[in-house]
């Protein structure tokens, strides 16, 4: 136990204890571990807005790989200016749900700019992109229905379908035959929802979305696509994978994270105007959640109207994405395929993953290290991410030292190396 802190007590009379899924967690243990170790490298602060080269706690300056910023947003002065305007005429929080007192201009004029940018009638704003996921997919479905989900798709929907009245249904990662299989063993009456991740979060896959659509059009099934990932990055105008793979028009629901591509913090679901209104009636993310507080708003706003003005900016991503991949290659680290802005470089085993992101770190990198139960166990990765302000100077330096780090811990084993890694929950 870190100094400092004490046990929970246990409850009397022999009962057994609740808590015991939380307090016996071995991830929990493995943090115990790091803040015994004064690592805590879990959480490593920033000391300064997530730049391209960021400032991080201990004073050190560091290459950023480890930010979802990929515009490079998240620090431009015109999306600062929007957020600290909309603290001075709305204050710093809504201080209620949005069918109470919530619902400000912002709130209706960013959600009427997202459904025009993806071309459909309504969008619901939601505190975050996992409630995004939360308020579509628990609302979805009825007893006899199915959510089918791919086992790789991020937490938020697993559990937004586990909230759902439907049965959940897994199906193989990127597999249309196991889905296809699923498909065939449904009850014909039942409805199907299909939901699926466009880029896959912590190794930068695309899903096969072409194929998705297909099934789901001879299934009769609904087709739901989490571009968190996806946004801003892939898709002649930045609206993700089911634009870059030309299917766009045969999704039923695109949910979205903001803090990634718009610099701030919330989420939205984008659909047709009558699943919106059952949305804003009955899901609880919407109907119990304060409202968004307006600096994030307006941040989304005026990053959201960047992207759209500045295609070089997706253009820049891009390259600089293009550009990493074929730096780590030529530096013997080639990462797994993909073509968004995450680039997964494999590392293996948890303890060697550990061990590669701490002599990265070490050496002026900053990444993400991503373990069990995030990826299958023993296929760790180094996940990278890049930013359209990345220079090619810092991308070709930065290949090289996260080349070298994966090469010297590429066999290490030891459990005690784990102390310097930062493992990835989500």
């Amino acid at each position: 136990m870190p100094h400092g802190q004490t046990p929970a007590p246990s409850p009397a009379g022999g009962r057994r204890d609740a808590f015991a899924p939380l307090l016996d967690n071995p991830l929990a243990a493995v943090f115990r571990e790091h803040d015994r170790a004064g690592v805590a490298t879990h959480g490593v602060p920033t000391g300064g807005a997530p730049e391209p080269v960021t400032v991080y706690d201990d004073g050190v300056p560091r290459v950023n790989l480890g930010s979802n910023n990929y515009l490079g947003l998240a620090g431009d002065p015109r999306v600062v200016e929007a957020a600290v305007d909309a603290v001075r005429r709305f204050g710093t929080s809504t201080s209620g749900s949005r069918v109470l007192n919530g619902t400000t201009r912002l709130h209706l004029q960013l959600e009427e700019e997202l459904a025009d940018h993806y071309g459909v009638e309504a969008a619901v704003l939601t505190s975050s992109g996992v409630n995004a996921n939360v308020a579509l997919l628990s609302t979805a479905g009825g007893p006899g229905d199915a959510l089918l989900v791919d086992a790789h798709a991020h937490a938020s929907v697993h559990a937004g379908a586990a909230a759902s009245r439907g049965t959940v249904v897994r199906f193989r990662h990127n597999s249309l035959e196991s889905l296809a299989q699923r498909l065939d063993r449904l009850d014909p009456r039942a409805g199907a929802v299909v939901v699926v991740d466009g880029v896959y979060s912590m190794t930068g896959e695309t899903a096969p979305l072409a194929g998705l659509a297909e099934l789901c059009a001879a299934y009769g099934a609904r087709l739901v696509i989490d571009e968190a990932h996806g946004l801003g990055v892939l898709g002649e105008r930045g609206r993700g994978a089911a634009e870059h793979c030309g299917v766009l028009d045969r999704v039923d629901a695109v949910t979205l994270a903001f803090s990634k591509s718009l610099a701030s913090v919330g989420g939205a679901v984008l659909t047709s105007r009558a699943v919106a209104d059952g949305i804003r009636a009955s899901a609880m993310p919407y109907v119990f959640s304060a409202a968004n507080e307006p600096a994030g708003v307006g941040a989304a706003l005026a990053a959201l109207r960047v992207l759209r003005a500045e295609p070089e900016r997706r253009d820049r991503l891009r390259e600089n994405g293009a550009r990493l991949r074929v730096e780590l290659s030529v530096a013997g680290a080639p990462p797994l395929p993909g073509s968004g802005a995450v680039v997964a470089v494999p590392t293996g085993s948890d303890e060697a993953t550990a061990a590669a992101w701490r002599a990265a770190y070490e050496a002026g990198v900053y990444c993400n290290a991503v373990a069990y139960p995030a990826v299958p166990r023993g296929q760790g990765v180094l996940r990278l991410s890049v930013m359209a302000t990345h220079t090619a100077e810092q991308l070709q330096a930065a290949a090289g030292t996260v080349a070298a780090a994966v090469r010297s811990t590429r066999d290490v084993q030891a459990p005690e190396r784990r102390l310097g890694g930062r493992l990835a929950v989500a």
